[in-house]
C-alpha cells in the first residue's frame, strides 16, 4: 500500500462537486457586462496592491512640517532657517 493517504484526495474530489456547478451556473449567468465588470475591478484590484508593495510607498518622511514665514514654504517645524528662501525663523 503507498504512504500517501486517500483522505485529502476524497476531500478535494467532494469539494469540486459541490463548487464546480455554481461555477458554471455563475459563468453562465454573468453576461457579456459582468465579465467586463468582473475584469475592470480585477485591474483596479491589481493597481491598488502594486502600488502599495511599490518601494518606498511607506516610506514617506512624516516629519512635523509649517509654512515659512516669509515665502510660504513648507519646511520641517524644527529648521532654523528656510531651505528655499534662507530667511531666519
Amino acid at each position: 500500500m503507498s504512504s500517501r493517504s486517500l483522505g485529502p484526495t476524497l476531500i478535494a474530489v467532494g469539494f469540486g462537486i459541490i463548487v464546480i456547478p455554481f461555477l458554471v451556473m455563475f459563468v453562465l449567468a454573468i453576461g457579456p457586462l459582468g465579465w467586463a465588470l468582473l475584469g475592470g475591478a480585477v485591474i483596479v484590484l491589481g493597481i491598488v496592491v502594486s502600488l502599495r508593495e511599490s518601494t518606498g510607498y511607506g516610506d514617506v518622511n512624516r516629519t512635523n512640517r509649517t509654512n515659512c514665514d516669509d515665502c510660504g514654504a513648507r519646511i520641517d517645524a524644527d529648521a532654523d532657517t528656510c531651505e528655499y528662501c534662507g530667511a531666519a525663523r
